[in-house]
C-alpha cells in the first residue's frame, strides 16, 4: 500500500511538471506579444545587429547538462544516514548476504534522491521560463537592435530616414526585416526581461545553494566556495554578454537576474528544502536507551554524604584561571548562598578582571 502511494505521488508530480512544460510551449506559440511603438530618434534602439555569444542551443545544453550532472554525482557518492535495523530490505527473503541487501537498498535510495533533486531543479527551471515569457509577451519592449532588424515602414511608405517622422511616437508600422529570419523578427519586441539572464541565474544560483547544503569537501574548505563562485560568475558573464551583443538593455538583464534569483531561492528553500537537516532514521521497534546514571560512590553506598563538590564544566580562555567573583561576599548573601559560594567559589568567565 505504501509503494502504491509513492507511485501515485510520483505520477501526479510528473503530470504537474508536464503541464508546466506544455504551458511554456503554449505561451511561445499562441500568446501574441504586445506591439509597442517607438520614436525614430530613440538612440537606445539604433545599435547594430550581432550574433549571440551564447546561443539558445548552447543555453539549453548548459542549463540541463551541468546542474543535472553535478546533482547526480553528489547524490550517488555522498554519505547517507545508516539504515534502520528492521528495514524493509532485511525483511525480504533472499539468498544474498545482509551486506549485499543493504547495498541494493543504498543504490535504490541514491537513485530516488537523484530523481527528487533533479526533479525539483527542472520544475523550477520550467517555472522560470514561464514567468520570463509571460513578462516578455506582456511588456513588449523593443530590443537595442530594433531599427537594424525591423527596418520599420509606416503606412504612407515613409521610414525613419524622413525628417517629418522625428519626434512622433509611431505605433502603426510594419517590419520589412530584409536579410533576417522570421524568428529574429518575432523576437525584436521581446527584450524585457532577458531570458538568458533569468535562466542562467536561476540555474547557477540554485546549483550554488545545492552545493552549500549537500557538498562536503574534507580535503579543502575552499573547494566548494570556488565552485559556487565559478558557477555564479559564469551566469554573470552570460548576462553581460547580452548587453555587449546588443540583444538587451541593461535593465532587461537586471530584471532577468532578479527573477532568476527569486525563483532559485523559493525553489531551493521552500520546495526542495535542501537546507533542512533531516534526522537520521532510527529503528522504530526498539525503544531508545535511557541516559546512563552515575554510579554510586563508596561514600554514598555506606550512607555518608559526599563532601567533594560536583565537577563543573571548564570554560577557560587563554591561560588565566577562574577567579572568585569580587562582589560575592558572605555578608551580602544568605547563609545558604554563602555555603554555596564557599563550595563552588562562584566561578565565572574571566574576561579581564585581574585582582
Amino acid at each position: 500500500m505504501k509503494r502504491l502511494k509513492s507511485i501515485a505521488r510520483i505520477a501526479f508530480d510528473l503530470v504537474i511538471f508536464v503541464g508546466v512544460c506544455l504551458c511554456e510551449l503554449g505561451l511561445r506559440k499562441w500568446l501574441k506579444p504586445h506591439k509597442r511603438g517607438f520614436f525614430c530618434n530613440d538612440e537606445s534602439l539604433q545599435y547594430p545587429y550581432r550574433e549571440s555569444t551564447i546561443t539558445v542551443p548552447m543555453m539549453v545544453g548548459i542549463v540541463l547538462a551541468v546542474p543535472c550532472s553535478v546533482i547526480m554525482v553528489i547524490e550517488l557518492f555522498k554519505q547517507l544516514s545508516p539504515l534502520p535495523a528492521a528495514s524493509s530490505c532485511e525483511k525480504r527473503k533472499s539468498p544474498q548476504s545482509n551486506a549485499s541487501k543493504q547495498s541494493g537498498c543504498r543504490v535504490a535510495e541514491r537513485l530516488m534522491h537523484c530523481y527528487a533533486q533533479i526533479g525539483y531543479y527542472l520544475f523550477g527551471l520550467a517555472l522560470t521560463l514561464v514567468a520570463t515569457h509571460i513578462t516578455k509577451k506582456t511588456v513588449g519592449r523593443l530590443r537595442p537592435h530594433f531599427f537594424a532588424v525591423c527596418q520599420p515602414q509606416m503606412p504612407d511608405g515613409s521610414t525613419c530616414k524622413d525628417s517629418f517622422n522625428y519626434g512622433r511616437y509611431i505605433e502603426d508600422y510594419q517590419c520589412l526585416g530584409q536579410n533576417h529570419t522570421e524568428s529574429t523578427l518575432g523576437q525584436v519586441g521581446q527584450s524585457f526581461p532577458s531570458a538568458h539572464s533569468s535562466v542562467f541565474f536561476y540555474s547557477m544560483l540554485y546549483l550554488a545553494f545545492y552545493l552549500q547544503a549537500a557538498l562536503s569537501t574534507r580535503a579543502s574548505k575552499l573547494m566548494k566556495h570556488l565552485l559556487q563562485f565559478t558557477f555564479i560568475m559564469f551566469a554573470w558573464y552570460v548576462a553581460l554578454s547580452r548587453i555587449s551583443d546588443y540583444w538587451h538593455h541593461w535593465s532587461d538583464v537586471l530584471g532577468g537576474l532578479i527573477l532568476g534569483c527569486v525563483i532559485a531561492y523559493i525553489i531551493s528553500h521552500y520546495v526542495a528544502h535542501i537546507f533542512v537537516r533531516r534526522p537520521m532514521r532510527l529503528n522504530s521497534n526498539v525503544a531508545p536507551k535511557p541516559p546512563a546514571k552515575p554510579s554510586a560512590s563508596p561514600a554514598n553506598s555506606s550512607g555518608k554524604a559526599n563532601s567533594s563538590p560536583p565537577v563543573l564544566p571548564a570554560y577557560t580562555f587563554g591561560t588565566l584561571p577562574y577567579l572568585p567573583h569580587p562582589h560575592a561576599t558572605a555578608a551580602a548573601v544568605t547563609a545558604a548562598a554563602a555555603q554555596q559560594q564557599a563550595q563552588y567559589a562562584q566561578t565565572y568567565h574571566n574576561y579581564g578582571y585581574v585582582p
